[in-house]
């Protein structure tokens, strides 16, 4: 993210003494050698300004040439330093610009008086660094010289950056408040308002997330992120056409935008067009050879047609890159057990049950497995396990029903049938509710 969108404006010019330069004596006219040549005094003031009317138009060596020689001119000229900081930002030097920010700060915080405009033009100096501080992954010089700036003066972006970190660190609610901070100093902070929502979403408030991306999109509507978040806010609201329109937007801000077209996959599945939303993951996956998420969830689509031999493969792809990927080993585990190779499916639903040890569903599925390759006890064990993880698993009540009437043991089965057969029709399973009928007629 480009600094200079948050640039806080200095607004001063300090008329400092300059001191001599022997590199502008070769403007100066001929003299006899008899003569003592005078050295034209530089002008901090005047090549400071220069300076900073070359940063604003992203002249940077002029402005580094500039801010140079208003600190030759005047060691202690603090808003050079700070300027010529804001200049090595820009050019992602953030080491040099370090050491420019401490430099003004040290000059700054030395002041004999502290006025009301010195502790403004230190918090713009504190504010910068921490800037180049959180540039740097050093989230916690960052936070403390944002706090530091946020000590001396009110500064939206200051706050902005803050909740940044807090969200990197885990605190969301931090990171909402400091947000909310930024939003009330300014209303049209596109940057915060996105990142707000996507806080909200995390929690789940979807009415709030959809404002906060709406304010986003209002005030800066050339971004493909705020779209693509917004689809997925759509997405989860049931509103399938409403999140296509935005990926669609979002991919055409940026036609290389890989999370946006499984974003708009997701949308044409849940739209029933299978084909264009593969279509879509295909091309995430050119974009993106490596998108774990984009193999897996084209695995899943592939796998619902019934192209298992497919499905496998895309699962493969996403497991190179993450090989705990717990969705794509559940997904071949599927897969693989679809296609009747039930071996290779248990040893993947071990694999994800050793990562969710209490995902019941997944349990049954391993119970079924099991079941197939003739391992009853563990079959029994594993449905016992999924009941324990979930007392309302009428899937494991049903098949752990089915085991028992097997092995002879017909009380055991019964119970387990018009226990699934209570638990089917409470949950309004129709076809669920019959087969456990089914199985207690045949005792």
């Amino acid at each position: 993210m480009n600094p200079d969108k948050f640039v806080i404006a200095i607004g001063i010019g300090i008329a400092l003494s300059g001191v001599p330069n022997a590199a502008l004596a070769q403007s100066a006219p001929a003299r006899t050698e008899a003569e003592p040549v005078e050295v034209e005094p530089i002008d901090a003031e005047r090549v400071y300004k220069a300076g900073v009317k070359a940063l604003d138009g992203q002249s940077y060596d002029s402005a580094l040439e500039n801010f140079d020689q208003a600190i030759r001119a005047n060691p202690d000229f603090a808003a050079a330093y700070l300027q010529r900081g804001r200049t090595y930002a820009a050019l992602e030097n953030y080491g040099e610009a370090i050491a420019d920010y401490s430099q003004a700060i040290q000059i700054w915080g030395e002041a004999a008086v502290q006025t009301a405009e010195t502790k403004a033009l230190l918090a713009d100096a504190y504010f910068y660094r921490g800037f180049a501080f959180y540039q740097l992954d050093n989230p916690i010089a960052a936070q403390a010289d944002l706090d530091e700036a946020l000590a001396l003066a009110e500064i939206a972006p200051a706050y902005f950056y803050r909740g940044m970190i807090y969200h990197e660190m885990g605190d969301a609610s931090g990171a909402l408040a400091d947000l909310n901070q930024a939003i009330r100093l300014d209303s049209r902070y596109a940057d915060a308002y996105l990142n707000r929502g996507s806080i909200q979403y995390d929690f789940g408030n979807l009415e709030a997330a959809l404002s906060d991306f709406d304010q986003a999109i209002k005030y800066q509507s050339d971004s493909p992120i705020a779209y693509y978040n917004r689809g997925f806010v759509y997405a989860d609201l049931g509103e399938a056409r409403a999140a296509l329109a935005d990926f669609n937007q979002a991919i055409r801000l940026d036609p290389d935008y890989a999370e946006a077209y499984v974003g708009r996959g997701l949308a044409l599945a849940a739209l029933d067009d299978q084909p264009a939303a593969i279509t879509d993951l295909e091309t995430a996956i050119a974009l993106n050879p490596s998108y774990a998420e984009a193999h897996r969830l084209r695995g899943d689509l592939r796998a619902a047609t019934g192209d298992f031999e497919g499905a496998i493969a895309d699962y493969n792809a996403a497991l190179a890159t993450r090989p705990s990927y717990g969705d794509a080993l559940k997904g071949r585990a599927d897969a693989y057990l679809a296609a009747d190779a039930v071996e290779a499916a248990v040893l993947d639903y071990d694999a994800y049950l050793a990562i969710n040890p209490t995902d019941a569903s997944v349990l049954n599925r391993q119970g079924e497995a099991l079941a197939r390759l003739g391992n009853i006890e563990a079959a029994l064990a594993t449905y016992a396990e999924a009941i324990s993880q979930n007392p309302g698993n009428a899937d494991a009540y049903y098949q752990r029903g089915i085991l028992r009437a097997s092995l002879g043991d017909a009380a055991g089965a019964r119970a387990d049938y018009e226990r699934a057969a209570d638990l089917y029709l409470r949950q309004g399973t129709a076809a669920g509710y019959r087969q456990a009928l089914a199985g207690l007629q045949g005792l």
